[in-house]
């Protein structure tokens, strides 16, 4: 399927060239850069790539647009909304219709906002707001928000969840590796689900044994604000089944096109109340003090060369104590 899906965005491309420069509206700040569709099926669709100023440019941090999506389940309409741009219906509860965000009687609409870009989804009971916006001026403390926020507009209590789908490749690798941050584990390819999550953040990577960069991403606490969501799960998993299940399904596999994902109301269905509103905030980055976690410290081993000179470093302090107390 992924090699299927990228003919097709090599066609967009190659024959559609202008289309595609109209719908994309791209911000950056140099060292990280967003792309987000602005119309068409995918409106708020996006991707994130490392920008001129960062020390690896012009690498995907995302896959390119049309991979990623957010999903709203409406547990008292028995339905599930997603901006996928279709309508995916494998692994949904019985009874539960596939909508998309982005088509009748749903409507969507993409506007600029400091830092990055907004989409705003009205459908049947709900108004659905995404902002994506990167934060930070530095390599240090540079990272890409994403907050969903979900209004219930129908006038009656509501039961729902929300689910985040980001689909990695890191550079030029769709199968990245995955491993826990704070505490840390070790890097796996092993897709496996957490619930909930006792971990801080987690790290991505082109490569198990140590890749060009890593990606880092939140799941809760920290000092970052608004301050990331606690999910009731973080998974790991196959890109391509969770592309076709918008929400709920068994975790399985390893090795594979790889993607995240972060539920909030999946062991227990979220309540708002009418007229209420809920937001749901997660960060993406390539250093991992932009999250919150600080980086991994690896003491160094001297070598030969290195001993020396500390040897003599010793050496020459020890003289000049010697030299000091025949001195005094």
């Amino acid at each position: 399927m992924r090699l299927l899906l990228r003919i097709v965005l090599a066609v967009a491309v190659l024959g559609f060239t202008a289309l595609a420069q109209a719908q994309v509206v791209t911000a950056t700040n140099g060292i990280l850069t967003v792309s987000m569709n602005s119309t068409g099926a995918g409106a708020g669709q996006f991707t994130i790539t490392t920008g001129a100023s960062h020390p690896n440019p012009g690498e995907q941090v995302l896959f390119p647009i049309g991979t990623s999506y957010i999903t709203l389940i409406d547990f008292t309409a028995s339905e599930v909304w997603t901006n996928s741009g279709g309508t995916p219906t494998s692994s949904i509860p019985a009874g539960f219709t596939s909508h998309s965000m982005t088509a009748a009687p749903a409507t969507a609409a993409v506007t600029n906002i400091s830092g990055g870009f907004r989409a705003t989804y009205t459908l049947p009971n709900w108004v659905v707001v995404q902002d994506v916006v990167i934060v930070g001026t530095t390599l240090s403390d540079t990272s890409v928000r994403q907050t969903v926020t979900v209004t219930n507009t129908s006038g009656v209590s509501r039961q729902y969840g929300v689910r985040y789908m980001w689909d990695w490749e890191i550079a030029g690798n769709d199968a990245s590796v995955f491993r826990t941050r704070n505490p840390d584990g070790t890097f796996t390819n092993v897709f496996q689900a957490f619930q909930p999550p006792a971990f801080q953040a987690f790290e991505e990577s082109n490569s198990i044994s140590g890749g060009l960069f890593s990606i880092f991403a939140t799941v809760q606490g920290g000092s970052l604000s608004p301050a990331p969501t606690p999910p009731d799960r973080v998974s790991y998993v196959s890109w391509s089944t969770a592309e076709g299940a918008p929400w709920d399904f068994t975790v399985s596999g390893a090795g594979a096109d790889s993607a995240t994902l972060h539920f909030w109301g999946v062991t227990t269905p979220l309540t708002l109340a009418a007229g209420a509103s809920n937001s749901f905030t997660e960060y993406i980055s390539t250093v991992a003090s932009a999250v919150g976690i600080g980086p991994s410290v690896v003491l160094a081993v001297p070598t030969l060369n290195e001993w020396m000179l500390i040897a003599m470093a010793l050496l020459i302090a020890g003289a000049a104590v010697y030299g000091l107390r025949r001195r005094s």
